[in-house]
């Protein structure tokens, strides 16, 4: 069995939601306008989407695509599968759509755009990413219908950016993806520094979709953007991710550097707490990797106690999965669990749940039961990271390897049958 890893973290918490169900009863609202942007889109009329699904098949007439656009009725999997090869998108993306519904009874009605970026902001920093996300999408709706600039005024592409962060912490990747590439499609229209969040937002998302040279690619043109413009905070927020990238290639000493290098800048500009603390976790986890447990136990538990002061729960939950992680490589498995039944606890609120944090939790515990041969212990804890592993679209080493034990022992239930 391969030593435990341990995974960075990124500069905006990550998070997923649960999902529902594809094609289940009742309606969309969401759903609909998605729908009719697609379609307004690709300049097709309802005529000609009922046309393109005979084709494949599955036809969809014009009557029933124009109750679905107007949120009457949600289609079958069958049929979103049918509009999603008729407008190029993954049906992954009517999932994520559909589970952004149930944040809809948390959208506010308020009309002052400043007083719903502040509250979209607090919602963030207290890991509510889904009233985060309407919140700041109102907000973006007050900008486009208020301002000059329309969609691509400086307010509005703001409040989208935001929304895209939002998205992303809810581990919704390919709605973020789309939401950054729209903004970043104008980017002659933008000031330096959104340019530069937006590339920088989007070598996370390629990251966690496991694309780490094109990861590399847009945090060093954003690096760069960064230098020129002496701008610090992006700076920090770059070298953390190329950090991580460097770290998901086990390339440890090069990713401490980066970390050590953004902690630099961060101590020095005395802000942005939640990133300190999470590029703290990130060298702690470099360091104990390179055999050096102790500085960076201790680097780590400096970063829960500075999550648990500023109440930064996600950041608090991962510290406690890290050091959790950093035992178990030490071979201390009675604190290894204490430590991820601690973060078991805040990752798993029903406000809330972090379900990659709980898969990592699931896996370490399914690790030691296979090294104990542990069957009962082993096969609770693969039922539960079956269970998260339906609720998670980022990809990280724990991940693909599951992925590769259950793939591995489907092959083998179909030679042997």
């Amino acid at each position: 069995m391969s030593e435990p890893r341990l995974q960075p973290l990124n500069d905006v918490d990550e998070g997923a939601e649960p999902g529902r169900e594809l094609g289940s009863a009742g309606s969309s609202v969401r759903l609909g306008a998605y729908l009719r942007r697609l379609r307004e889109g690709y300049g097709y009329t309802l005529r000609k989407v009922e046309e393109q699904s005979l084709v494949l098949g599955e036809p969809i007439d014009n009557s029933q695509l124009s109750r679905f656009e107007k949120g009457k009725a949600v289609p079958s999997f069958e049929k979103l599968r049918a509009l999603a090869r008729i407008f190029n998108v993954s049906v992954q993306n009517f999932s994520d759509i559909l589970d952004l519904e149930e944040y809809e009874a948390f959208r506010p009605a308020s009309e002052n755009y400043d007083e719903l970026l502040k509250a979209g902001a607090s919602h963030f920093s207290r890991g509510e990413h889904g009233r985060a996300f309407v919140t700041f999408e109102r907000a973006a709706e007050v900008a486009e219908t208020g301002d000059a600039g329309g969609l691509f005024g400086e307010r509005a592409v703001e409040a989208r950016w935001r929304m895209a962060a939002a998205l992303k912490a809810l581990g919704k990747l390919s709605m973020t993806e789309q939401e950054l590439r729209r903004i970043l499609k104008e980017r002659r229209k933008l000031g330096t520094r959104t340019c530069m969040r937006t590339l920088l937002q989007l070598s996370y998302v390629h990251r966690e979709l496991g694309d780490l040279y094109l990861a590399a690619v847009m945090a060093r043109e954003c690096l760069d953007l960064a230098d020129q413009e002496g701008d610090l905070d992006i700076q920090a927020g770059v070298l953390n991710t190329l950090g991580n990238i460097h770290h998901d290639e086990s390339e440890f000493e090069k990713a401490a550097e980066c970390y050590r290098r953004a902690h630099e800048i961060l101590s020095a500009m005395g802000s942005r707490d939640e990133l300190r603390a999470t590029v703290l976790i990130n060298l702690g986890g470099c360091l104990v990797a390179l055999e050096r447990f102790e500085e960076g136990l201790g680097l780590i538990r400096e970063a829960h106690a500075t999550a648990v002061e500023r109440g930064y729960r996600r950041v608090a939950a991962l510290a406690l999965t890290r050091l959790g992680e950093a035992h178990l490589q030490h071979g201390e498995r009675g604190p290894a669990r204490e430590s991820l039944a601690g973060s078991d606890a805040l990752a798993s609120r029903p406000e809330e749940a972090y379900h990659d944090i709980l898969f990592l939790n699931a896996f370490r515990r399914w690790e030691m039961a296979r090294e104990e041969e542990n069957d009962t212990r082993e096969k609770i804890a693969f039922g539960r990271l079956r269970h998260l592993r339906s609720l998670i679209e980022r990809r990280f080493p724990e991940v693909e390897e599951f992925d590769r034990y259950v793939e591995c022992v489907r092959r083998k239930h179909v030679h042997t049958t």
